[in-house]
């Protein structure tokens, strides 16, 4: 792996994710925010935090393998989204859409409530850095 994943002593036990992921070698991927858009660009899932956050997960594994990588080759997530509390509240539903695609591959993800997104109907993006050997 062109990476590790690290989790140094004195900083929290992290769950679902990694407090740093390391790069040694590898080409760096720098994929844009995706957001719970289909090929069409129309809106999966609106109103339904569950269903936007598995199209994103989706998108993010057709955008890494569109360069031959795989979704186990993202160093790093940045989650946006509009409701913590909708994520919370969904935290069973979602990990088990992550885990289809991702399995227990949890790289260092970083979360931020904001305002809104592009769309308005958008509920969720992430943009990601992958490390393809």
């Amino acid at each position: 792996m062109p990476f590790e994943l690290l989790n140094p002593a004195g900083l929290e036990r992290p769950v679902g994710y990694a407090h740093v992921a390391k790069v040694s070698s590898g080409k760096l991927v720098l994929i844009a925010g995706q957001a719970p858009l289909d090929a069409d660009g129309s809106v999966v899932g609106k109103g339904d935090f569950v269903a936007q956050f598995r199209q994103v997960v989706q998108n993010l594994k057709l955008a890494v393998e569109g360069v031959g990588g795989r979704p186990n080759q993202f160093a790093v997530l940045t989650m946006y989204v509009t409701n913590v509390q909708a994520y919370l509240a969904d935290r069973d539903a979602i990990g088990a859409a992550y885990r289809t695609v991702f399995g227990k591959h949890f790289p260092a993800i970083t979360m931020v409530e904001v305002k809104g997104l592009y769309h308005p109907d958008c509920m969720v993006e992430i943009s990601g850095v992958a490390v393809v050997d």
